[in-house]
């Protein structure tokens, strides 16, 4: 009987094999070869800077309009001519819109921390327990965003993120990953000048100084400079950019600042 049943399930086994090779084949989707050939140059890091959900759909889209679309943004200007080889086309410049900064640019000595913090060195599972800072809106220093940045544009540095700007290509990752939605999308054209304020704690003033030494307090004093671009919602002062076309009104805003956190944004 044993010898039956091992005999009974080795010829199922068989047969479904022949028949599954056999679909494989019938059922196959026939796929342009350029397609494979776009892919095998994309760097696979699937960040979807390009507009597409990763990068194997970016190279079926690209062969099947013939054109590049945003383009590969990680990949810079070499990877997306060589795909416009293959698709015998002009290559156009890929162009970065926006770029992202980090609202909290406090670092270690100047963030309070009155616990001592044991769990998962991730800011994740920081912020489920409130733990590692005593500011509940602060950057929690675990380097999460650092990890899913396709371009290596962020930085940890004594706990805190440093954003390269001129390698940010927008792709939002970070602003996804962190748990405390400290990424903020600031505009980009070359050569522009512009400020933004590194902080998110929107508590008053007393609330503030007893977490932060680097915090917005909230004084509005960046918004009263002739035609500021700083505007305040609730007790956080914000860049309004698309207001924000003066440098002399964002460099008087910024001076204005008794903590120092309102920053250059230099690309």
């Amino acid at each position: 009987m044993i010898i039956t049943a091992v005999l009974t399930l080795g010829l199922i086994g068989f047969t479904f094999a022949v028949l599954l090779a056999f679909l494989s084949k019938k059922l196959k989707v026939e796929t342009d070869p350029k397609v494979d050939q776009v892919n095998e140059i994309l760097p696979n890091i699937n960040c979807g800077a390009c507009g597409f959900s990763g990068c194997n759909p970016f190279a079926e889209a690209v062969v099947k309009e013939g054109k590049l679309f945003n383009g590969c943004l990680p990949g810079g200007s070499q990877i997306n001519e060589e795909i416009a080889k293959i698709l015998g086309i002009t290559a156009t410049k890929s162009k970065v819109e926006k770029i992202v900064v980090c609202r909290c640019q406090a670092e270690v000595g100047e963030k309070k921390i009155s616990t001592t913090y044991k769990g998962p060195k991730t800011c994740k599972a920081s912020h489920i327990v409130g733990g590692a800072i005593d500011c509940t809106w602060g950057c929690l220093g675990f380097g999460d965003c650092v990890k899913v940045c396709p371009t290596g544009a962020l930085v940890l540095k004594n706990k805190r993120i440093e954003v390269i700007f001129d390698k940010c290509i927008g792709c939002g990752n970070c602003v996804t990953e962190c748990p405390r939605d400290l990424f903020e999308y600031a505009p980009f054209k070359e050569k522009m000048k512009l400020c933004y304020v590194a902080c998110s704690n929107n508590e008053k003033v007393l609330g503030v100084k007893a977490v932060c030494s680097r915090g917005c307090i909230g004084c509005t004093l960046c918004t009263k400079v002739e035609d500021s671009p700083y505007e305040m919602k609730g007790n956080l002062s914000y860049v309004n950019y698309p207001e924000a076309k003066n440098h002399q009104s964002l460099d008087a805003g910024k001076n204005k600042c008794p903590t120092k956190c309102i920053l250059d944004l230099n690309v």
